[in-house]
């Protein structure tokens, strides 16, 4: 989550914009909202909204990459094995699919608007970093140790936003038979551990 968000008040303004947001959403287009009319219905002044945000496409793409991006967190992995790593990081690939499956309609419509670029180059950024983070601890354990990192997360990173936008606007509803079967279009390197039943 972004850092304007730990301020109490701020983070109440920002969770009654998202809310307004997802009710004007039920029935209407991204484009069709205007930031007045999202003002209005939060309670929120424009000039507020505008101190966070320039659009209301920009709002939308924030709130979905933050809700996809927190189950992809990782505890502490000290004295963890290889397998039991790579299933904590598969339990949080479903997590992440099974946000998108809880929101599948906000994702479809950032993801079919003007919100689209912005939130597939976001999605993708945040999962670089989530591979960063990944290899960093797979070096910790002293696996794939000869990975090219930055080519590496990029091109998993591209894959998996893919991956979840291809979910966004399946019918599949198996997050885990889904997730399984994005690890296992990875590279050899990474390591598999079993997979997680559903």
């Amino acid at each position: 989550m972004t850092e304007r968000a730990r301020d109490p008040r701020t983070a109440r303004t920002v969770a009654s914009l998202r809310t307004a947001l997802r009710e004007s959403l039920r029935d209407r287009a991204l484009d069709d909202i205007s930031v007045s009319e999202l003002c209005r219905i939060a309670g929120v002044q424009r000039t507020t909204f505008y101190t966070h945000y320039s659009s209301v496409a920009e709002l939308l793409t924030e709130m979905l990459i933050t809700e996809v991006d927190e189950p992809l967190d990782v505890v502490d992995t000290t004295g963890m094995s290889v397998a039991a790593v790579a299933a904590l990081f598969q339990e949080t690939l479903i997590a992440s699919f099974e946000v998108v499956s809880a929101d599948r309609h906000l994702f479809q419509v950032g993801l079919d608007s003007t919100a689209s670029v912005p939130m597939r180059r976001l999605l993708t950024s945040a999962f670089v970093h989530r591979f960063e983070i990944a290899f960093s601890i797979w070096h910790q354990h002293g696996v794939a140790l000869d990975v090219d990192i930055p080519i590496a997360s990029a091109f998993a990173a591209g894959g998996l936003t893919a991956s979840m936008e291809a979910w966004a606007f399946s019918d599949e509803t198996d997050a885990v038979r889904w997730a399984n079967t994005v690890r296992d279009q990875m590279a050899p390197w990474w390591p598999r551990g079993g997979p997680v039943d559903s």
